[in-house]
């Protein structure tokens, strides 16, 4: 589904076990200069979510209202019920700001988060 069309629906509640964990490997597991952010993920508040079934969330610190305007700080991919997923994490003026979470197929089928085994990067670890 293009970015475009898709809408957010507005909620106001932790990230969740799953969502924090995938956020923690994903700095851990990216450009070393972000690593710093996982400072902040135990304050994460999910302030909105995609509706077209995939699990992308918007986020925003607790005290702090959601940050607009996001730039890329990981990418990785990872597999759910069997189907290819890539695995975004952006950030905002120094704040986590969206996990985006998309189908490669660009599959219509509703989906959940990968679980944190499935995760790898594009390139090799040192």
């Amino acid at each position: 589904m293009s970015e475009g069309s898709k809408v957010h629906e507005a909620l106001d509640r932790p990230a969740s076990q799953q969502e924090r964990e995938i956020v923690r490997w994903l700095l851990e597991h990216g450009d070393p200069k972000y690593l710093p952010l996982a400072s902040q993920i135990d304050a994460l508040r999910v302030v909105s979510k995609c509706t077209c079934g995939c699990p992308t969330v918007h986020f925003a610190l607790e005290g702090d209202p959601s940050v607009q305007g996001t730039h890329l700080i990981c990418d990785c991919g990872a597999t759910v019920d069997d189907q290819e997923v890539g695995v975004l994490l952006f950030a905002c003026e120094g704040k986590l700001s969206m996990l985006e979470v998309y189908s490669y197929a660009d599959n219509d089928k509703p989906f959940g988060l990968p679980k944190i085994e499935s995760l790898y990067t594009y390139q090799k670890e040192e």
